[in-house]
């Protein structure tokens, strides 16, 4: 279902977009990849985040300061 997937992710990165999201995070690779296509900004695993919160690395795509 490219189509509709492809309407899903626009719809999805044009509420990020009006929302002003600093990163999009999601648990899914499915998303991750579909949003990675829409959004202009950094996307995430829900588990990078995790991660850097508890002092791990800064996940890719990402730059010191974004909330």
């Amino acid at each position: 279902q490219p189509q509709l997937a492809g309407q899903l992710g626009e719809r999805k990165a044009g509420r990020f977009e009006a929302l002003g999201v600093g990163v999009v995070a999601a648990g899914n690779i499915g998303c991750l990849v579909q949003m990675a296509a829409h959004v202009d900004g950094p996307v995430a695993h829900t588990v990078e985040l995790l991660d850097w919160a508890s002092g791990g690395p800064l996940p890719p795509g990402l730059k010191p300061g974004v909330s």
